[in-house]
């Protein structure tokens, strides 16, 4: 089997992603025992549970338009980041727009660890410079606790 690299598996999942098929990207790159969380509280552990708690919101949708911008990857820590602004439409045609921030660790062509921002969370790391610079980012979680909660500092 040929290894993919971290920019080609990173590609392939911003392209399924903009395709409208986040649970495609889910299945193909998410590792059986990554995380997720969700402004900083931890929302799953494992792929099956990741994926239960996602599904009920991704099946209700129609239609899904992928909008993935100002992605920024650093190979070497195989982090990247980017906007969500993903839309989508309910089969009763009500129209959701997502505005998230969402930064991945890799490992070995799977995503370990994810962390999706929205609102204030997002918004303070975008501030913070985020998407100029991801690996920020685990500079500010060395420190995290054993279940991986801790808040930016807002300073």
């Amino acid at each position: 089997m040929i290894e993919r690299s971290f920019a080609d598996c990173v590609s392939q999942q911003i392209e399924l992603l903009q395709a409208g098929k986040p649970l495609a990207a889910f299945d193909k790159f998410f590792a059986a025992d990554g995380v997720m969380f969700a402004n900083d509280t931890l929302f799953a552990t494992g792929a099956g549970e990741a994926r239960r708690k996602q599904e009920p919101f991704i099946n209700t949708a129609s239609l899904i338009e992928g909008m993935i911008t100002e992605v920024r990857s650093i190979e070497v820590l195989q982090i990247c980041v980017f906007r969500n602004k993903t839309s989508f439409s309910t089969s009763e045609g009500v129209r959701h727009q997502i505005d998230g921030l969402c930064w991945q660790q890799w490992r070995s062509g799977k995503i370990i660890e994810e962390r999706y921002y929205d609102n204030s969370h997002m918004r303070l790391l975008i501030a913070q410079g985020v998407l100029k610079r991801p690996d920020m980012m685990i500079e500010a979680y060395r420190g995290r606790q054993s279940d991986g909660s801790m808040s930016l500092d807002c300073a």
